[in-house]
């Protein structure tokens, strides 16, 4: 089965295939004793080009694409043992604060993003190195693997690749000229064989990743955490007026707040005698309140003040806002549509109320398939566990 990513290369070697054809049209154009005006000027050759450089590009991409899923998805599989060259990469530390106020899998996939954004996976050094991240292979064995498939050896392998990459380095840099100032030619013939060669590289390539695991959970509404006070004052509040938020009375209006970085420095205002650590800490639930919340996410809000522990299930469905009239722990607020207020605590696994056991007063909810479950408690009153696969 095609993934998305190698559907998107396909496509974009479809188009570089029909290059050639408009090239090969072209030609015929030429040939004939018929004045075309300015057409005439337009060389097939320049298409040829075109398709040769798109080719090698559209390798780049789609590689760049499965290293990062793959990266991400190795990362989420912890009982597998991690490729050499991904364990050994250094996350600083403004990307491991993120992870307060954000999920693991979002802050790795943007840190892995960046740090292959400047990789080029053409040659066949950088294709190894690509593959390093995601494989226990070494480069040499990477390319043993691929040559095999295609019926030759690493070292005629490489050079066929890296041949071709050096080409297309010439044409995007040099305009395809020779030391002399000449255009070197290129045919039809040549930029197909070039294409065939580019598409059967990444066959071999992906014979080389499904074994890497992979976690299979769908894409679904986030779902974020917000409690009522310690011990749950405005609870009742909060289920009469279909709101949540509150607390952090010490802050005004949180509207001119438009990004993370505003928002601490708002904080830092208000809290200038606190530590570093907990003036992110706020900062962080309150950007998560005021800019990440979208309308539409789940949102859990724990009962305490019943006879059992309840857990009241809704969904956003408005944007920020702060009322400067409410009293002073009620003044930051976010309206909800209440799915349900009656789902007792203990219907979810003991995994499910760890991750609702978070000390914070607001956060996003993502471990365990955190999100999908609340959706399903909402839904049916029980917890279905998480749907993590292998495959």
């Amino acid at each position: 089965m095609s993934s998305h990513p190698y559907e998107q290369f396909e496509s974009n070697l479809s188009y570089a295939r029909n290059m050639v054809t408009g090239g090969r049209a072209l030609e015929g154009l030429r040939g004939l004793a018929v004045n075309y005006g300015d057409l005439a000027a337009a060389h097939p050759e320049d298409l040829y080009r075109a398709a040769w450089s798109q080719a090698v590009s559209a390798l780049d991409h789609w590689l760049h694409q499965e290293v990062l899923e793959h990266a991400v998805a190795l990362v989420r599989s912890p009982e597998r043992p991690l490729p050499d060259r991904l364990a050994k990469l250094k996350m600083p530390f403004s990307t491991v604060e993120q992870m307060a106020d954000n999920s693991v899998d979002s802050v790795f996939a943007e840190f892995i993003e960046e740090e292959i954004r400047r990789d080029t996976y053409q040659r066949s050094k950088g294709i190894g190195e690509g593959l390093r991240l995601v494989t226990h292979l070494n480069a040499q064995q990477i390319w043993e693997r691929i040559a095999e498939g295609l019926g030759t050896n690493a070292a005629a392998a490489r050079d066929r690749q890296d041949k071709i990459v050096d080409r297309r380095n010439r044409i995007a840099h040099q305009a395809d000229l020779d030391r002399d100032g000449r255009r070197t030619p290129m045919s039809a013939d040549e930029v197909e064989a070039a294409v065939v060669w580019i598409e059967s590289v990444a066959e071999q390539i992906r014979t080389l990743l499904p074994g890497i695991p992979q976690v299979v959970v769908e894409q679904e509404t986030p779902a974020w955490l917000v409690r009522a006070g310690r011990n749950g004052e405005r609870e009742v509040w909060a289920l009469e007026n279909d709101l949540v938020g509150g607390g952090f009375k010490e802050m005004g209006d949180l509207t001119a707040a438009d990004s993370r970085a505003r928002m601490v420095e708002m904080v830092e205002q208000e809290y200038k005698d606190e530590s570093q650590g907990l003036i992110r800490n706020y900062a962080g639930q309150l950007w998560a309140f005021r800019g990440k919340m979208q309308i539409g996410d789940l949102v859990v809000l724990p009962l305490k003040n019943r006879k059992r522990p309840m857990l009241a299930i809704g969904r956003i469905v408005g944007d920020y806002e702060f009322d400067a009239e409410a009293a002073e722990d009620r003044q930051h607020l976010r309206r909800v549509e209440w799915l349900r207020t009656d789902v007792p605590r203990d219907k979810a696994e003991k995994d499910l109320r760890n991750t609702l056991g978070a000390f914070m007063t607001v956060c996003e909810l993502w471990r365990n398939d955190a999100a999908w479950r609340l959706a399903e408690l909402a839904r049916t009153g029980s917890d279905p566990g998480p749907r993590i696969d292998e495959v």
